[in-house]
């Protein structure tokens, strides 16, 4: 399935420049675009050479114009700066609830619409192929590198985590070729993770991202980059929206993980569920 243009754009706007934004603005306020058009007419209508329609479709990910076009026809009209509302002092608490709840579900909606088969998995064999995997990420990026932390307890990987920088550094520095790691950044151009990220080439550790920004620094250090799509509202810092976006990423990767090694992961599931329910137990008799 064809990726949707107006999500693909939101995401590497932030980092578009010069001619490649002047693209960009002509694609989102295009409505539609008609199945006979050519990278000559393109390029023609927005002012452009053809070998800047060209880069600027590479740019996005796509490694044809033929990809690219498929994904302008088939991308929907409606605009992407519709996905979240902003809330107002005269909406009830009931109004306030519902575009809270459904700025939440476009994230989740625009995140999915971006994903292609190919990174999944490309990510997926990655971990498959891997003795550990370590998650990173700083600040509110932390708290989904915590949460994937916690999903991969549950399978027969070793997941590693912890919060402090200087630590991370670390354990960056003690991975190796047979790990790989998840790395986590909102904007993707954080130095202390960009840092990180440095230390594990130097390993030669597989990195899988996970960022809202495509085309940050962190897309291009990565074997495989996974997108998040948020937006910023009034009183909502697009992190947050990010996220919703990214513990959902985390675990899509879990669950293909589990799937496809579901002997293990059944077995581990039981161990964990054992133990904790020997806790419980406990607790019942105090």
């Amino acid at each position: 399935m064809a990726k949707n243009i107006n999500y693909v754009i939101q995401s590497y706007y932030h980092n578009l420049k010069g001619t490649y934004k002047e693209i960009a603005d002509y694609i989102l306020h295009t409505e539609s675009f008609d199945s006979a058009l050519t990278i000559s007419s393109l390029a023609e209508e927005v002012n452009v050479s053809i070998s800047s329609i060209s880069r600027f479709a590479k740019i996005l990910g796509f490694s044809s114009f033929q990809d690219f076009k498929l994904s302008l026809i088939t991308s929907s009209s409606d605009s992407s700066d519709s996905l979240f509302q902003d809330i107002t002092a005269n909406d009830s608490y009931m109004t306030m609830t519902q575009k809270i709840f459904n700025g939440n579900i476009s994230t989740l909606k625009a995140t999915e619409k971006v994903l292609t088969e190919r990174q999944l998995e490309q990510a997926s064999t990655i971990i498959e192929e891997s003795d550990c995997v370590a998650f990173f990420g700083l600040g509110a990026s932390g708290i989904v590198a915590q949460d994937g932390f916690h999903k991969f307890l549950r399978s027969d990987k070793k997941p590693y985590f912890t919060t402090d920088f200087h630590m991370q550094l670390m354990m960056a520095t003690k991975l190796t070729e047979k790990d790989c790691a998840i790395v986590i950044s909102h904007s993707g151009e954080n130095q202390d993770t960009l840092q990180i990220v440095s230390e594990l080439r130097k390993n030669h550790v597989k990195i899988i991202g996970i960022t809202s920004y495509g085309n940050s620094s962190l897309t291009h250090l990565v074997d495989v980059c996974l997108l998040s799509i948020s937006d910023e509202t009034q009183y909502q810092n697009e992190a947050l929206h990010a996220i919703i976006a990214q513990i959902s990423l985390v675990d899509t990767l879990f669950m293909i993980t589990a799937v496809h090694d579901e002997q293990q992961t059944s077995t581990v599931f039981k161990e964990i569920r054992s133990t904790i329910n020997l806790t419980r137990k406990t607790a019942e008799k105090k």
